[in-house]
């Protein structure tokens, strides 16, 4: 087996070498690589002068996505970034890069939109409208953006106009959305779930009937299993609880089912999507134009949520004189989002997942028929007995979310209006003054209504709550650069300075008891019943340099330099200084490999500096504006008076995390460029890390006080490689991977907590550990005679003083312990191919991870021991039974409520392959196109989020960054459209 493999390859590397070489007529030149352009911080560089690690995303690569936001794309097609999004139409995705670079600060890369920061969501810009995505990963890329570049920057580049008198490019498509992986296998059947409960209550008594000196609580385990079924209310059914199952465990085959609902397909549909975008470039000699339209309506899966967006665009490019410029970027997006991921019983997704398969959609009268009102609209049961013969849920009574969502409204709607202006004046030959300037503002207006007629809100009369916010960012940038070349020395000054102004105010109020059932407007409802405002204000100003040098195009050395000061912080810890040095070598030019034919670039590079982070999360993951302020609430305890309490104390001596980044790499293209690597090593030391800190008893959670407290590093090595396998006049086919890997390691905690560590939730920080490394109890086993779940638990051996770990059916015993498993997975990244075929071209890109763990926190809960009448995984058959003593999972009954508790039982290998996009596209001739009075003519089909590989049907690794499931979170939705492209 092994000779045929062996000789398979090598017949590969002769056809490569065949038909890859010897008709390549369109190869690309040594020249065309080395002057590729890339954005990088305040300017653009060729790629081979770039000391750091810098990757890009050009127009060609987006435009196959189909999101309301452009980031939730692009996961697997950038080494290091890692991306979580959740299937919410035009929600903004979570992006990590190279690592973690906090614990309670915010690890959020920067996003820079052309060249000022921007403080929106980019669900505000339409994909078709950006030229470039630059990903800057290292101090020497991003040091200029000083506390604000420490987890990366993504500069965004919209499109700017060309050189060409006129054209218009129109790209429409529609298509369907749908959801990306099936749900965790539940109980559909009634007849399942009344059998399983049944049993649930027959085995718990069989359990409880083993332990000493119990007594019998009914006639028989199957009597207690019998009685157990009125709990649950409703009867689906033609024949009494008591009759529904036999004596041997067997369902009544003359039970008939009167009525059932599906809730699922009520809930979740496939949804339209309707894309349509213009651009328009109109150049001449003195202004070049890009004017763009764009609408999207994404509709969401889940029944009344989804995305639309309207955006109008215009950049211009004046040449005033021979010395001075404009530029303009001025852009206008309204957008509605509607939501479906709300909290507690109501949310869909977990309503879904968990109600019982016999509770009904429907209200029904007692003989089972459904009612409607006089408009006839049906009516919903919300399970507080009106139902049939006056039934009530045992599980969410006044809860519906089938009808809720056609009822209630939860909405944002937004008006964002961003300017960016750039002024540069040629003082001299070399020297330039450059003045940006950019403003950005948004209105958000949320709308919270629920009915008067089902549901919580019902029972105060119907409830609306209404907010506004309007947010405005202004960005003054003035640059000073010079640039000199005398023999084969070249030089590139740079000195700017740049403030930033953030101003937020926002008012909420909520009224209660509406008079009409269908008006949201706040005049129809009566009772005012909260009105609140809130506004922050925030500042950074710097001041920075940056000098790069290039000796006779072999050798690159850059040196950046900024002195940062932030609001956030006291005036006397307000001022850093950061800093980025980077040097390359391009060894490709040396005569000893000037003429190689083999090796057609070759760079070593590294970098290093030193950035900030005063990006603050409060505990509600909010940001903390006023860091060494205290922070107090004013209360109303019923007689009126204001009453203030201290909500966060301040801490005057609050300073910069810091995040100090070495980068090391080499850049290498063979075989006349057909074959590229690029690979790096990179460390990031993060110090002065911001926590809660440890408070006097006194205190009694009633505040909190934040404080530097800790170091951690991420170090890692990530690496691209490119192969064009083959390329001809007729065939071209190029193949891609990526992959990163990080190690994570907190290095210095306070040292009141150096020996117990810090526990936050599912995980515990220690010296030496990382930041996502799980603390649970550990399970040991089942006890096959009763189905008890067993832990671990370590005591004192009284006789040696020694500890000894003892195993124990009581969870409250049982010792939590640092896992060692982690929720970082050992690699990321993704891989692909494009191949073309004369006018014909199919894309494929996946995106993967391995070697992490989750937390199935949904797969736990569906092995809950209570009465409530919620759903149960069909895995139930794997648990403890008198029939099944040996079985894999304990014992399930309605009364041993720590039998399903948080333990290492429900840690899961997060493991995944993704197809994350497929497209196929034709591009009709020439001919063809100019009988349609067009100049070009693109047919294509294209589909995102197509398939999960992973290890457990239900469970979504990619929907989280600690790997722990969330059962409210709205899952990853699959796109297929048909699109058209036509240029004029």
């Amino acid at each position: 087996m092994r000779k045929k493999q062996c000789k398979l390859g090598v017949l590969a590397l002769l056809l490569f070498a065949e038909y890859g070489f010897a008709q390549s007529k369109d190869s690309l030149s040594k020249e065309n690589a080395i002057k590729e352009v890339v954005v990088v911080a305040f300017g653009k560089q060729k790629k081979e002068e770039i000391t750091g690690s810098v990757q890009s995303l050009k127009a060609k690569d987006l435009s196959n996505l189909q999101n309301g936001n452009v980031l939730q794309g692009i996961g697997g097609k950038v080494a290091g970034v890692q991306v979580v999004s959740s299937g919410q139409p035009g929600s903004q995705p979570t992006i990590r890069m190279r690592g973690i670079g906090s614990i309670n600060a915010s690890s959020d890369p920067l996003i820079v939109l052309d060249g000022i920061p921007y403080s929106g969501n980019l669900n505000s810009i339409a994909g078709s409208d950006i030229e470039s995505i630059s990903f800057l990963e290292d101090a020497s890329s991003n040091a200029l953006y000083g506390s604000r570049g420490a987890n990366g920057v993504i500069i965004v580049n919209t499109k700017r106009g060309k050189n060409k008198k006129l054209s218009v490019d129109v790209d429409v498509k529609t298509g369907v959305n749908f959801r990306s992986i099936e749900d965790y296998p539940v109980y559909t059947s009634p007849q399942d779930y009344y059998t399983a409960f049944y049993n649930r209550a027959r085995i718990g008594e069989i359990a409880r009937l083993k332990q000493p000196g119990a007594v019998p609580s009914g006639p028989a385990p199957h009597d207690v299993g019998l009685a157990a079924l009125n709990k649950l209310g409703y009867n689906v059914y033609n024949v009494p609880f008591s009759q529904l199952i036999r004596q041997d465990g067997s369902f009544n085959p003359d039970a008939k089912l009167l009525y059932q609902d599906n809730w699922k397909k009520l809930l979740f549909k496939p949804a339209l999507r309707r894309e349509a975008n213009v651009g328009i470039n109109a150049s001449g000699d003195q202004v070049k134009s890009y004017t763009s339209l764009n609408y999207l309506d994404d509709k969401g899966y889940l029944i009344s949520s989804g995305f639309e967006r309207f955006g109008i665009r215009s950049n211009l490019d004046y040449i005033i004189t021979p010395k001075l410029k404009l530029t303009t970027a001025l852009s206008y997006t309204y957008s509605k989002q509607d939501f479906g991921e709300t909290g507690g019983f109501s949310n869909p997704f977990q309503f879904a997942r968990n109600i019982s398969p016999f509770y009904p959609v429907f209200l029904r009268d007692d003989n089972y028929q459904r009612l409607y009102d006089s408009y006839g609209n049906a009516l919903y049961d919300y399970g507080d007995g009106q139902g049939p013969n006056g039934a009530t849920r045992s599980y969410a009574v006044f809860e519906n979310p089938v009808g809720n969502l056609q009822k209630d409204k939860s909405r944002t709607t937004s008006n964002i209006a961003n300017a960016n202006l750039g002024l540069n004046y040629e003082i001299i030959k070399g020297l330039d003054f450059t003045y940006n300037f950019g403003a950005y503002l948004e209105n958000l207006r949320n709308l919270q209504f629920g009915n008067t007629e089902g549901g919580t809100s019902s029972s105060v009369g119907g409830t609306i709550t209404r907010g506004s916010q309007f947010r405005y960012t202004l960005n003054h940038q003035q640059l000073l650069t010079y640039q000199k070349r005398f023999n084969k020395h070249s030089f590139n000054i740079l000195i700017g300075h740049e403030l930033n102004k953030i101003k937020n105010e926002g008012i909420s109020g909520t009224k209660q008891q509406l008079l009409l059932p269908d008006s949201w407007s706040f005049d129809n409802a009566v009772k005012i019943t909260d009105l609140s405002g809130s506004g922050y204000e925030y500042a950074v100003e710097g001041y920075f340099s940056r000098l790069l040098y290039n000796y006779d195009g072999k050798y690159f050395f850059n040196a950046n330099v900024r002195r940062d000061g932030s609001s956030v912080f006291s005036p006397e810890s307000r001022w850093g200084n950061f800093y980025g040095l980077g040097a390359a070598w391009n060894v490709a030019k040396e005569d000893f490999l000037k003429d190689n034919t083999v090796i057609n670039a070759l760079k070593l590079k590294v970098s290093y500096g030193q950035q900030g982070n005063d990006n603050i999360l409060l505990n509600n993951s909010t940001r903390d504006y006023y860091a060494y302020q205290d922070i107090y609430g004013i209360n109303n305890f019923g007689d009126g008076k204001p009453v203030l309490s201290l909500k966060k104390q301040g801490n005057k001596d609050l300073k910069w995390e810091t995040s100090k980044n070495l980068n090391a790499g080499f850049e290498i293209s063979l075989l006349n460029n057909r074959v590229s690597l690029n690979a790096d090593y990179f460390e990031r030391k993060v110090s002065d890390m911001i926590y809660t800190l440890p408070l006097p008893p006194s205190n009694s959670g009633s505040y909190v006080k934040y404080g530097n407290i800790g170091d951690m590093t991420n170090r890692g090595v990530q690496a691209n490689v490119n192969v064009d396998i083959l390329r001809n006049e007729n065939v071209q086919w190029s193949f891609y991977a990526n992959a990163t890997h990080y190690k994570n390691k907190i290095t210095r905690l306070p040292a009141e907590q150096r020996s117990t560590g810090l526990v936050t939730g599912l995980f515990i920080l220690t010296e030496g550990g990382d930041r996502y490394t799980y603390y649970l109890k550990e399970f040991a086993g089942i006890n096959p005679e009763n189905g008890d779940a067993l832990w671990y638990r370590t005591t004192i051996n009284p006789a040696t003083q020694k500890e000894e770990r003892t195993i124990t059916n009581n969870y409250k015993e049982a010792t939590d312990y640092n896992t060692g498993k982690s929720a970082i997975p050992k690699v990321y990244g993704g891989f692909g191919t494009d191949i073309t075929y004369k006018r014909l071209n199919l894309s494929v890109n996946f995106a993967y991870q391995l070697g992490g763990y989750g937390y199935d926190d949904i797969y736990r809960s569906l092995f809950h021991s209570d009465t409530y009448g919620s759903n149960y995984s069909t895995d139930l058959d794997k648990t403890w039974t008198p029939e099944n003593p040996n079985a894999a999972l304990p014992r399930v009954d309605l009364t041993s409520t720590n039998q399903n508790g948080n333990s290492t039982l429900y840690l899961i290998k997060s493991d995944y392959i993704s197809l994350q996009d497929v497209t196929l596209s034709y591009q009709l001739s020439d001919e063809f196109a100019k009988q349609a009075g067009l100049s070009g003519l693109k047919v294509y089909l294209t589909g995102n989020n197509l398939y999960l590989w992973s290890k457990r049907k239900g469970y979504d690794p990619r929907a989280s960054l600690t790997g722990v499931s969330d059962s409210y979170k709205y899952s990853l939705l699959s796109s297929v459209s048909l699109g058209f492209k036509l240029t004029f």
